[in-house]
Formats: structure tokens, sequence, C-alpha cells
């Protein structure tokens, strides 16, 4: 391929296997299945050379932590306090939604609750109106049922003194005859009267009347003119007498009719106000009903509010539970916590593999990492040493003992297992005859199974005793050839 081409493909079994859309999550992939170990980690154990590598001493406290973690198989705390910071971020966002959802409830369960109690008074008071109302009503009939009583009792007696009417009026019709008949009577005597006093002489035989009878007759016809006239005066006074009578009957019967008028109206009134109380009653009966259905539906509604703040009530406890316990994990899961207590474990360990290999390339120095990954180098006279201060052979010295002392570690904790080594340009670089032939003593006391590849720019001559096998490359238009 061209020099410009970037190609990177992993095989299986001679299989390639499915590529990711990016890059990135294809190399994550060949790191977690095939390396089973990071970049960074990897760098550390199974490669030593000047390109892309960085030496453990010149990265960060992080960067240590994150490969001495992969080291001891301990990232896995990690990976779990990175999962617990989604669970409680999670859990604390629930947790403010849920006590948001709970106080939003308890407000409708408080504005339901008045809801009930201002319907409840509401209702009372019309069903107050309504007995109120029958009550003044019945009262209104109670005192008009009175006055009816009062008034047919008064047309009674009035009644009772109306019971002569139809003998009054007989006796005036029978009165008012007579006197016709008196009054023609006394015209027929008054015709003989002036008959017997202006005639002598009977005017039928032409006969003189004698005078003696004559008088006698005008005497007896004028006592009974009197006697009639006394008798009309007499009828005439009996009539006066009737017709007050009559006229005092008549006003009665007109007291009567007014009263009977009065309880007519009132009796109407009592009807209309039965009517009234009887639909009253029945708006209230309704009411009632209403109101006890309502209040049964709207206890429900209530029911169900206060059991879902309830349930709110129970997930909130839940998750404070949970964030409780997501305290402590999170307390585990620290640094300070179980994998600062397996690092605290394992520094000792560490310390002495790594200045037992310091010690077999003649660097005898005290090489201490503390449980932060801070490292502090004596000497025998107990000197403090920095990194820095070292020479490039001594740093070189170092590098390489931290990097056999790191695979020395995955082995004994079966972390990390990898079977390849390469160093590119140790051996051209600063270590002295005495470092180097330290390094190849200690390469040839790894097992068989690793393998180990170091590249050299010096003649093959000078390394060909060295080791067994040996591959030369030449570049030919910028491309890397076996020879």
């Amino acid at each position: 391929f061209p020099s410009h081409d970037k190609v990177f493909e992993v095989f299986k079994n001679g299989d390639l296997i499915d590529q990711e859309a990016a890059s990135r999550d294809y190399q994550r992939l060949f790191e977690e299945t095939v390396l089973k170990m990071n970049f960074k980690a990897f760098c550390q154990i199974s490669i030593l050379g000047s390109a892309n590598y960085t030496p453990f001493m010149r990265l960060t406290a992080a960067d240590r932590r994150s490969i001495v973690e992969a080291i001891l198989d301990i990232n896995i705390f990690s990976t779990m306090n990175t999962l617990l910071k989604g669970k409680i971020a999670k859990a604390k966002e629930d947790l403010t939604d849920i006590e948001g959802q709970l106080i939003v409830a308890k407000q409708k369960i408080t504005l339901h609750q008045r809801y009930l109690e201002e319907r409840s008074k509401d209702t009372k008071g019309r069903e107050q109106e309504y007995i109120d109302s029958m009550k003044e009503s019945e009262s209104a009939i109670q005192v008009l049922t009175g006055e009816v009583s009062s008034i047919r009792e008064k047309i009674g007696n009035l009644l009772s003194s109306t019971e002569e009417r139809d003998n009054t009026t007989k006796a005036i019709t029978d009165m008012a005859v007579i006197h016709r008949q008196l009054r023609s009577k006394i015209k027929s005597v008054a015709i003989d009267l002036e008959f017997y006093e202006k005639n002598d002489t009977c005017p039928t035989c032409s006969q003189k009347i004698d005078e003696s009878f004559r008088e006698d007759t005008l005497s007896a016809k004028r006592k009974k003119v009197e006697s009639l006239q006394e008798a009309i005066v007499e009828i005439e006074k009996s009539v006066d007498i009737a017709q007050s009578r009559m006229a005092s009957i008549e006003e009665t019967m007109r007291e009567i009719r007014e009263l009977e008028t009065q309880a007519v109206e009132k009796e109407t009134s009592i009807r209309g106000l039965m009517r009234s109380v009887d639909k009253t009653r029945r708006s209230l009966e309704d009411l009632s009903k209403q109101s006890d259905e309502d209040a049964s539906k709207n206890t429900a509604e209530l029911d169900t509010l206060k059991g879902e703040a309830d349930e709110m009530g129970r997930e909130r406890e839940i998750l404070i539970d949970d964030q409780f316990h997501y305290g402590i994990a999170a307390n585990l899961l620290k640094d300070s916590g179980i994998k600062g207590r397996i690092i605290k474990h394992y520094i000792p360990i560490i310390n002495r593999t790594i200045n037992r290999y310091l010690s077999q390339m003649s660097l005898f120095v005290n090489f201490t990492l503390d449980e932060e990954f801070n490292e502090t180098l004596k000497s025998r006279h107990r000197d403090t040493f920095t990194y820095a201060s070292f020479s490039e052979g001594e740093k070189k010295k170092i590098d390489l003992a931290l990097l056999f002392a790191w695979r020395t570690i995955a082995s004994m904790k079966n972390s990390v297992s990898t079977n390849l080594l390469i160093m590119d340009e140790i051996l051209d670089g600063s270590l002295d005859d005495t470092a180097v032939e330290a390094f190849l003593d200690i390469l040839k006391g790894f097992d068989r199974t690793v393998n180990v590849f170091v590249i050299s720019h010096k003649p093959k001559e000078l390394l060909e005793s060295k080791f067994e096998r040996h591959m030369q490359f030449v570049k030919r238009n910028n491309f890397s050839r076996t020879v």
C-alpha cells in the first residue's frame, strides 16, 4: 500500500472481524478482545522503545494508577465506579423527579380536599336553604290554615245569623201582597164612601136612600177605611222592619262573601305553598342523592391521589435507600477504598520486584512507590534522588526494571497475559555493556512461550551470538522488506 494509506484490520483464524463504523471503536474492540488491556498498559508491559512510548516515570499520577489497576486487574472497580456514578446521577435525577411529583401530588390532594370541603359546605348551605324554605312555607301554611279555620268559623257564625233570610224575604213578599190588597180594599171602600157622600138616591132603583142608613153606612165605611189604613201602617212598619232586617242580612252575606273570598285566596296560597314544599323536598332529596354520589366519586378520586402519593413516597424511600447504598458503594469504589487496600497489599511486592530487577542490572538504589504512585529513589547512603537526576543509561535501567516488574506482577496476578515483548533500539541507546549483559540474562530467563523481538541497528556480527534467530530488514523505495 502507499505510505499515506492507513490500514487496520483484525483477523481471527483467517477471517476478518467485522469492522466498526469508527476506527476508535474498532481499536477498542481490538484492545478488549485481543490484547485484553488498553493501549497504555500494553506499551508499559509489551513495548519498550523510543517511538510512541512514554516511560512509566514520565506518566501522570492518573495514568500510572490506570496502568497499575489494569495490571492488578482492579480496573473493574473503576468501571464499576463509572457505572455507579451513572446510577447515582440517575438516582439523584429520579429522586428529584419523584420529589417534584410528590410535591405536585400533595398539592393536588390539598386542593382536592379543599374542593371537597367547599363542596360539602356549599351543599350543606343549599340543604339548609331548602330546609329553611320548607320550614318557612310550613309555618306559613300553619298560619294560613289557622286563619282559614278562623274565617270558616266566622262564616259559620255569620251564616247562622242569616238563616231567617228566606222567611224574611217571604214575609216581605206576603206583606207586599197584603199591602196591595189593603190598598185595593181602601179604594173600594173609598168608592162606596164617595157614593154615599155624594148620592142620597140609589142610581139603580132611583129610590131615596135612608139618611140614617146613609149615615150609618158612611160611618161604617169611614171606620173601615181607618181600620184598613191602620192595617196598612202596621204592614208598612212590619215591611220596614223586615227590610231593615233583610238589609242587615244582605250586609252579613256581603261580609260572608268577602270572607269566603279571603278563605279561598288563603286556601289557594296554602296549596301553592304545599306544592312549593313538595318541590323543595324533592330538590332536597335530589341534592342529597347527588351529594352522596359526588362525595363517593370525589372520595374515590382523593383515595386514588393519596394512593399515588403513597406509592411515590415508597418510591422516594427506595431511591433514598438506594442513594444510601450507592454512597456506601461509592466510598468502597474510591481510590482509597477497595482499590486502595488491594494496591496497599501489592505495593511492597511491586517495590521488591522493581528493586530486584534494578539490582540485576547493577543499579543499586532503593526504588519505592507509595500508594499514590509517587516514587522515592534513595542511594545506599540514603540520599534522595529524582528520576530526572539520573543519567540516560540509568533511566533506561529504571524503565526496564519497571517493564519487567509489571510483567512479573501481571503474571503473578494472572490479570494481563501476553506472550509478546518488543524492545525497540534498547541495545542501541545508552546502556553500558554490563547493563546489556544483565538485560540479556533477564530475557533468557523468560518462558519459551514468550516471543521477544529486539530491534537494533547494530551490526549483525555483534548480536548474532546473543540471539537464536535473526530477521534483517532493508528499506527500498520507502518500504521495509526482509532480506
